[in-house]
């Protein structure tokens, strides 16, 4: 009996190392996984209506581009693009344009874009929102 529990011990450790590892690995914080940032381009620009001030209606046309950790990053983001993209037009509609006015507006709207997608991925892989164009109607 008390082999037996010394035996269930050392699978408990070994799971729980091992999923440790799994999770770094993943995360990109293992110091031996590539930590060299890769861009990610969505695919296509994203041409979604902005929330309502009134009865005045703006629209956002952007492109964007995700700045991941590593490759195993690009790879996932690249398999989420459509969660993604949803996820981004889920944003801009929830974002005012006076939100967009401004270069600090702007960051605050990127740092929520990043928050959201971390979540959805569950896990920090998007390290910058890039947006190569935008126009705003």
């Amino acid at each position: 009996m008390k082999r037996l529990l010394i035996i269930i011990a050392i699978i408990a450790v070994v799971l729980v190392v091992g999923g440790i590892l799994v999770l770094r690995f993943v995360t990109g914080s293992n110091a031996e996984v590539e930590e060299n940032p890769v861009l990610v381009s969505l695919d296509k620009e994203i041409l979604t209506n902005l929330s309502n001030d009134g009865n005045v209606f703006h629209y956002i046309k952007v492109s964007v581009s995700l700045e991941v950790v590593n490759n195993s990053a690009a790879e996932i983001v690249k398999a989420e693009m459509p969660k993604i993209r949803d996820e981004i037009i889920s944003v801009f509609n929830g974002t005012r344009i006076s939100d967009l006015s401004t270069p600090n507006g702007i960051e605050l709207v990127k740092a929520r874009l990043i928050e959201r997608l971390n979540s959805l991925l569950k896990a920090k892989l998007v390290r910058k929102i890039l947006f190569t164009d935008m126009v705003l109607q």
